[in-house]
C-alpha cells in the first residue's frame, strides 16, 4: 500500500492532527509491522516543497534522510507510464499534481493508499485506508 505525504509532513508538523497515527504508522513500516508499504519518490519532492513554504529548509536534508532511511518502505520512481496516469487522473478528477504521482504510483502497484485525504475516494481502482484505521487493525 501506497503512504501518501500527508503521512511523512504530519510528523514533521508540529501540532497535526494526525501526527501520533503517522507516527506510529512509520514507526511500524520499519519494524516490520506493517508489510507490502511503498511511497512514490514524488512524495520526497511533496515534503522538500513544503518545508521550504513553511520556511524550513534547514531541514530539508534531515528530513528527506529520514524517510530514505525508513526500513521496508520501497521507493517507487515516477516513470513515463505514472506520469502520463497522472495527468490523465488530474484531467478527469481535477486533482492537484502531487495527488495525481501518487494515486497513479498506487494504480500501478496494488491501488491502496494511506491517507486522510478523501480525493482518493473518488478514483476508480483506488482504495484509501485512512491513517486512524491502521491502528484498530
Amino acid at each position: 500500500m501506497l503512504i501518501e505525504s500527508d503521512t511523512f509532513i504530519a510528523t514533521i508538523k508540529e501540532n497535526d492532527r494526525l501526527r501520533d497515527d503517522a507516527a506510529y504508522i512509520i514507526s511500524a513500516i520499519h519494524k516490520g509491522e506493517i508489510t507490502g508499504a511503498y511511497a512514490s519518490s514524488a512524495a520526497l519532492q511533496e515534503v522538500i516543497f513544503w518545508l521550504l513554504k513553511e520556511n524550513r529548509a534547514a531541514e530539508v536534508v534531515t528530513a528527506v534522510s529520514s524517510l530514505l532511511d525508513i526500513r521496508n518502505l520501497e521507493w517507487i520512481n515516477v516513470s513515463k507510464e505514472i506520469c502520463l496516469n497522472a495527468a490523465a487522473l488530474i484531467e478527469e478528477y481535477q486533482m492537484g499534481p502531487f495527488d495525481a504521482y501518487h494515486a497513479a504510483t498506487a494504480l500501478s502497484m496494488d491501488g491502496r493508499i494511506i491517507s486522510s485525504d478523501h480525493i482518493f475516494d473518488k478514483i476508480k481502482n483506488i482504495e484509501r485506508i485512512d491513517q486512524k484505521s491502521i491502528r484498530l487493525k
